[in-house]
């Protein structure tokens, strides 16, 4: 509590004050609703390409009688997709910190999905108000993750998108037996219509929590991290294959990496960097037919649609020893595709698979399949149930 207290900003004091001026009219607009309680969903606040917009979608289009808002900032490139849905809100607005007093749900895809971290935070785990909230999740929970655990959330739902992943979250973060549901991502059901482009390669490597909010360019361009993935886009036999072959790689680096994303040094015209907010990563999920990462979570997605996928992880022990703690899932025993340890050999597996039509392996199928008990279009279908029935699917 005092380590919270003293990362309080005078925007926070603003937010509690805000808070207190809100609550009367949450109290009104809550009352009013009694009979058709709101629902306000949300993601980040410049988002709507996740879980959030899925299941907001959803709701909006087959239970239109519903009370169902999305907060976002409507100067975002994100708002024109959803503006078309209507009951919008614009977050961090008055209106915002009402209808999160007031709704019967709070729904989003991070910790944040509030007007006022900070102030939620505190009002959510030391007073223990409100927890009414529904975590969707954007991505799949293999790591043990102590933010996640009960004592630091309170979730009303915690939404899991697969079967162990349930197991492991109901056994180990301490939640009650009921807060915990699988009913898989709302934004599976949009992963059913592949639009495959056979010359497309994605590379999508996840961040890491040592590279503070300090770090500078230089002392990026010297960590191993830049220094391996700069190596391995420029590799002489990765690109001459690329270009015989007529395949794009399109390297798409995670949204806390992309301040140094002017340190790579790209010297083929076949590969491809990411660098604006529009692109939609689902899309590109679809459209591509093998994935790259390292320990990215969005490998799921892939294996979800049964496409191949390889590991690059070349830091693992100092992944586990400063990022996260390994979970559940092992990816040398579970993974959905090889574990490569070295360049040479990721570019020998990534051609192998080019050449083979990017067939999978039927050890690694077999796994895709164990992993996903539900494969089908209505994971958004089952979290309204939940919500709306209390219906347990596990």
């Amino acid at each position: 509590m005092l380590q919270k207290i003293k990362k309080v900003k005078i925007k926070d004091l603003l937010g509690f004050f805000i808070l207190i001026v809100a609550f009367p009219f949450a109290l009104v607009v809550k009352i009013k609703n009694r009979n058709n309680p709101i629902w306000l969903v949300c993601e980040l606040k410049n988002t709507c390409r996740d879980n959030g917009y899925h299941f907001f979608k959803y709701v909006r289009i087959n239970h239109p009688n519903v009370k169902c808002y999305y907060a976002i900032n409507k100067k975002c490139i994100d708002y024109n997709k959803i503006a078309e849905y209507k009951n919008i809100i614009q977050f961090g607005s008055f209106k915002h910190w009402i209808y999160y007093l007031a709704s019967e749900y709070n729904i989003s895809t991070h910790k944040e999905g509030n007007p006022n971290h900070t102030v939620f935070t505190i009002v959510h785990l030391y007073f223990h108000l409100l927890n009414n909230r529904v975590f969707l999740q954007h991505g799949i929970t293999k790591d043990n993750v102590p933010m996640f655990y009960y004592k630091n959330t309170y979730f009303k739902y915690f939404i899991c998108g697969a079967k162990r992943e349930y197991e492991y979250i109901k056994d180990v973060f301490g939640y009650p037996k009921e807060n915990v549901v699988y009913t898989g991502f709302a934004r599976f059901d949009n992963l059913h219509d592949k639009k495959v482009n056979r010359k497309k390669i994605l590379l999508i490597p996840t961040w890491r929590r040592w590279f503070e909010l300090e770090t500078s360019e230089n002392e990026f361009i010297e960590s191993e991290y830049y220094q391996r993935w700069n190596e391995f886009i420029n590799d002489k036999e990765l690109v001459e294959f690329l270009e015989k072959e007529n395949l794009e790689l399109i390297f798409y680096p995670h949204y806390q990496m992309k301040k140094f994303i002017n340190c790579f040094n790209v010297k083929s015209k076949n590969i491809n960097i990411i660098v604006n907010d529009n692109v939609d990563i689902q899309q590109l999920l679809k459209e591509c037919n093998l994935m790259i990462t390292d320990y990215s979570s969005v490998y799921m997605d892939f294996a979800y649609m049964r496409k191949p996928v390889i590991y690059y992880q070349f830091d693992y022990n100092k992944y586990r020893n400063s990022h996260l703690l390994e979970g559940y899932f092992d990816y040398k025993t579970d993974g959905f595709g090889k574990v490569c340890n070295s360049k040479n050999e990721l570019v020998k597996q990534i051609i192998k698979y080019c050449k083979n039509e990017f067939e999978i392996e039927e050890e690694y199928i077999t796994r895709m399949d164990d992993f996903f008990e539900y494969s089908d279009t209505k994971n958004c279908e089952r979290i309204y149930d939940v919500l709306k029935k209390g219906r347990q699917y596990a």
